[in-house]
């Protein structure tokens, strides 16, 4: 006969309070094995490691409808991955939201640091904090709009590379053969803006060879 724990003996075990062992019964996540004529519950080692489990997950930030909804999912491990990966992209989303106010509380530290605000003073904080908040959200969107730019020129840069390449070949001054070059040896190439230093198919000699139209 498997042995049967009470739930003050449940509580010691799994360093838990009793309320919380009862709040989850309350909850449905977890019954006793047992109610004793006197009223006690009593669990067996399957309720154990049930709470052991509801008790890792909610350490894990787990609200206790998802722990429902994986204790009766018939899946098993694929609901707990799934569970899983949600619960890492919000503490992702968590971890980037407190970075945000570490540097707005670290720029208000220093603010208040040199300003040396008293006490008839406090009030001004909040406002401090607002222009903080607003001077952080101007650079976001100055170094988003930068980086968004910069993307733009670079494509722009690379179709105008591709299309200007398309339209030239060149002439070798030694053998007279033209020849159109790799793309990447032509943009690494030293170049005047009437020749370009290539190396010849031909005769593999390397000189600077005249630009024409194709």
């Amino acid at each position: 006969m498997s042995r049967k724990y009470s739930i003050g003996d449940v509580a010691r075990k799994l360093n838990m309070t009793t309320r919380t062992i009862r709040f989850y019964d309350q909850k449905n996540l977890v019954k006793p094995e047992s109610i004793g004529e006197n009223g006690y519950r009593y669990y067996g080692e399957e309720q154990i490691q049930r709470l052991e489990l509801i008790n890792y997950l909610r350490g894990l930030n787990f609200s206790i409808k998802q722990i429902k909804q994986l204790l009766n999912d018939q899946k098993g491990s694929d609901s707990l991955l799934l569970l899983f990966q949600k619960q890492i992209e919000e503490n992702d989303a968590q971890i980037a939201d407190l970075k945000q106010k570490q540097t707005q509380l670290r720029h208000l530290a220093k603010t208040i640091a040199t300003r040396k605000i008293d006490a008839d003073g406090l009030t001004d904080i909040a406002k401090i904090m607002k222009k903080e908040t607003r001077l952080t959200n101007l650079r976001r969107k100055m170094w988003l709009s930068i980086a968004t730019m910069l993307v733009l020129i670079f494509g722009l840069t690379a179709f105008l590379t591709k299309y200007y390449y398309d339209q030239v070949e060149y002439i070798c001054p030694n053998c007279g053969t033209k020849f159109i070059p790799a793309m990447t040896t032509f943009i690494f190439s030293a170049h005047t803006p009437k020749f370009r230093r290539l190396a010849c198919p031909h005769c593999h000699q390397k000189s600077y060879c005249l630009e024409i139209a194709r």
